[in-house]
């Protein structure tokens, strides 16, 4: 965006450790500061502290075990992100209520 911040658009398909399979899509805004953006540019690992990040994800599954996922809506924080070796998201993820 103009501002520099950036809305997400995720879909991924995550492998329980049982093997089922859960299809997650999320949308989110991430915003942070020029400074922050090159830490993370650089490899650095960036903390929830160091910029606003939130998405609202959704699950659906055909697995038994997890089918309450196709029932919910959920609001996720991300805890920590880097980029480049070992590049991750980590999140905090809730069950809206």
């Amino acid at each position: 965006m103009p501002d520099g911040s950036v809305r997400n658009d995720v879909r991924a398909t995550i492998k329980a450790d049982d093997g089922a399979l859960i299809y997650i899509t999320y949308t989110g805004i991430v915003s942070r500061s020029k400074e922050v953006a090159e830490r993370l540019a650089a490899g650095k690992l960036i903390s929830a502290a160091d910029e606003y990040f939130i998405t609202a994800p959704t699950m659906q599954t055909s697995s038994s075990t997890y089918s309450w996922l196709n029932h919910v809506h959920c609001v996720g924080k991300m805890v920590e992100v880097k980029m480049g070796d070992n590049s991750h998201v980590k999140y905090d993820i809730f069950i809206a209520r």
